[in-house]
């Protein structure tokens, strides 16, 4: 089993499935459990709304979401800032808009690149 470090506290485990240690795995279910549960009494709460309302800080509830923990469709209200523009998102690391922008970027880069490539065929060959 390999051997790596926990994501949120740093510390030495034998890693399984996930970046996490069994701590901070345990601690993580307890979050996930009282937002979960904050959020079937509350369905139309907003990011902030949620951390004030349970204790948990915000950067924990947007890691459930990302990690896919925490489902949103059922809560509207809940977004959080994406990480390129700062627009509120419902999933992923980007809204709507960087996506599409990185994806052209990197689909131009790619074109670029096969260009390249096809140009720099010199022919050379050996004996």
């Amino acid at each position: 089993m390999p051997i790596a470090y926990c994501k949120r506290c740093h510390r030495l485990f034998n890693k399984g499935r996930r970046d996490l240690c069994p701590n901070c795995v345990e601690e993580q279910e307890q979050v996930f459990q009282t937002v979960r549960a904050y959020l079937k009494q509350n369905p139309l709460a907003n990011l902030m709304e949620v951390a004030e309302g349970t204790g948990v800080d915000p950067n924990d509830v947007v890691d459930l979401i990302r990690e896919g923990l925490l489902l949103v469709r059922d809560n509207p209200n809940l977004n959080y800032p994406c990480e390129r523009c700062g627009a509120p998102t419902q999933a992923g690391r980007y809204c709507t808009k960087c996506a599409e922008e990185l994806t052209a970027a990197l689909q131009s880069a790619r074109e670029d690149l096969t260009k390249r490539a096809g140009q720099d065929r010199r022919g050379y060959f050996s004996r």
